[in-house]
């Protein structure tokens, strides 16, 4: 049985729904939560999985991007950040297969020099609306790079996801590249500049284990994931 471990994948049903996803494609696979563990411990069980999955929840600390200012305009979890930026380098190192959703996505991106957008509406404007009001679901189209591996693994140039953020990338780290844009030009989703020698990564900031996750994205991203996670257990 491989092993997926989620950075976060408390009871809570939004957080139980990365499972859900996964398993609807793979009911085989077991998993770790990470989250609750002192930092030492979450990293030696992240050596006995075959993938890892950053998933969605409360803001960064703006103080990990250069804007510890910013910081009432957040709601933050610093254990969490402390958590999944550990969880990231181990990852890294060891080329564990690492999948970024939504917060996922942003936090990946903080630890490799990158920074947000605070808030979208204050400091980048709402001409596509991003948030969501209580259990409701907001959509809105993406483009998609044609010469991305997105693209590969889905073959469609756009596509309508769904979307549960204020904050989202601003800087991109130099050593990723764009592959998904919202309509108002908000970064969506990114992957390695050159992979080369590295991890399979695929960072994206809707939520594809929410709505009908049974869609062609949401599947071809967690079918693309659970076969580098097969492939990453054959020779580990």
């Amino acid at each position: 049985m491989l092993t997926i471990g989620f950075s976060r994948a408390t009871s809570e049903p939004k957080y139980q729904l990365y499972i859900s996803w996964l398993k609807s494609i793979d009911p085989s696979l077991g998993v770790v939560n990470f989250y609750g563990m002192e930092i030492p411990e979450a990293l030696q069980a992240l050596e006995k999985c075959s993938g890892i999955v950053i998933t969605g929840g409360e803001d960064v600390h703006p103080s990990h991007y250069g804007k510890a200012e910013e910081e009432l305009r957040c709601s933050c979890d610093p254990y969490r950040d402390s958590l999944e930026l550990a969880l990231i380098d181990k990852a890294l190192a060891i080329k564990l297969p690492l999948l970024a959703i939504c917060r996922g996505e942003q936090i990946l991106n903080v630890s490799q020099g990158g920074d947000l957008i605070v808030d979208i509406v204050s400091d980048y404007g709402d001409t596509a609306n991003h948030g969501s009001i209580g259990d409701q679901l907001i959509y809105h189209s993406v483009t998609i790079d044609a010469s991305s591996n997105l693209f590969r693994i889905c073959q469609a140039t756009s596509f309508e996801i769904i979307t549960v953020h204020h904050q989202a990338v601003k800087t991109l780290a130099s050593c990723f590249r764009p592959t998904a844009f919202a309509p108002d030009g908000i970064l969506e989703a990114y992957e390695w500049l050159h992979p080369e020698g590295k991890c399979y990564l695929n960072a994206v900031q809707w939520h594809p284990e929410k709505g009908d996750y049974r869609n062609s994205l949401s599947r071809a991203i967690g079918n693309d994931f659970i076969e580098k996670v097969y492939l990453y257990s054959s020779v580990k």
